[in-house]
């Protein structure tokens, strides 16, 4: 009989897998690099997960659906003021600032890369940030137009991605607050 599962050790994988995530790409990841720096053995990794794709797998849903809880439950607290400029406000300059952003476009290298499961994952969760955000848009727009609310949903994850890419590559140009802040602008007035 297998000993039981040890949720403390599958999540210090996880833990040290998404920090070293943030460095690299998880291709340039060895299973034997995680178990070194987790201090457990390879094939404790194996126990938890048959394949390095697979521990990519549970990353990438943790860390998605996170930022996707984290968006509802601020846009859904009514003690906030969520008016439209703010929704624009909090959505670019959380995504931008947002932590583990690293980790969101090495999900991205890796699909791009041509890791299907990962792409699948990625659009399904860009379509509910988009479609949250488009809704949000919406209920805010002083003339509700949902086109142009599924627009600005695309709009802003795009530039979240664009931002982050520039910042990444050190861009010393781009001032995120004054991008921001325009761009909240922008948007407002049409």
């Amino acid at each position: 009989m297998a000993a039981p599962k040890n949720d403390n050790i599958r999540n210090r994988i996880l833990d040290v897998a998404s920090c070293m995530l943030q460095e690299k790409s998880f291709n340039s990841i060895s299973l034997s690099q995680i178990a070194k720096k987790a201090e457990i053995s390879k094939g404790s990794i194996y126990y938890y997960y048959n394949s390095k794709d697979d521990l990519l797998y549970d990353i990438a849903d943790i860390y998605l659906s996170q930022l996707y809880s984290d968006l509802l439950i601020w846009v859904d607290n009514k003690e906030k003021d969520t008016s439209l400029p703010r929704l624009l406000y909090f959505s670019l300059h959380g995504g931008i600032e947002e932590p583990e952003k690293n980790l969101r476009l090495h999900l991205v290298m890796d699909a791009i890369a041509g890791n299907v499961e990962i792409t699948e994952k990625l659009n399904k969760k860009y379509k509910e940030f988009k479609d949250i955000f488009s809704a949000k848009i919406m209920e805010r727009m002083a003339t509700p137009d949902s086109k142009k609310a599924s627009y600005y949903g695309w709009l802003l994850l795009t530039i979240i991605d664009g931002v982050v890419i520039q910042n990444l590559l050190g861009n010393k140009e781009l001032i995120n607050e004054d991008f921001i802040n325009m761009t909240v602008d922008l948007i407002e007035k049409n």
